[in-house]
């Protein structure tokens, strides 16, 4: 379900039917911001510049990227991801692992999109912080050396 920072989602098991997992998945989709609030249009050749204009007047605004259009049809696609909230979803999400009794595993695209890094990093913080102790204690990290998986 949606909780205004996540959406949670989790594999079914039906009874009878083999599924290919037998234990149950949580997933946790950081849902806030990205995809779901891109601006975008079509465009054709040219030149697309995003620049960003901090909030802070004695900051000067810089370019984050700049790329060249060449073929005729394009789609230019613009959108961020806030770091605020993660703090907040890897409580949730290691939460519910803990009172499940699930290993937890992170999954992000950060080897394609590097921007994800501070994503991982904040993840891998509050379990490390709140959560690896606990997770030690209850057997669930003895697959994974000890350490939550990326």
């Amino acid at each position: 379900g949606w909780n205004g920072i996540t959406i949670s989602r989790d594999t079914i098991h039906i009874e009878g039917i083999e599924l290919g997992y037998k234990n149950p998945v949580f997933f946790e989709r950081h849902a806030v911001g990205g995809e779901y609030g891109a601006g975008f249009s079509e465009v054709g050749q040219g030149i697309l510049l995003t620049t960003y204009i901090p909030k802070d007047e004695s900051i000067r605004p810089f370019v984050v990227d700049k790329r060249e259009f060449t073929d005729d049809n394009n789609v230019a696609v613009v959108y961020h991801n806030p770091y605020d909230n993660v703090t907040e979803l890897a409580h949730l999400f290691f939460k519910r692992c803990l009172d499940a009794g699930i290993t937890p595993y992170i999954v992000t695209k950060k080897t394609v999109f590097k921007w994800q890094e501070g994503f991982w990093a904040t993840m891998k913080k509050v379990f490390d912080q709140d959560y690896k102790e606990a997770f030690l204690q209850a057997g669930l990290l003895e697959r994974c050396d000890g350490e939550l998986q990326h």
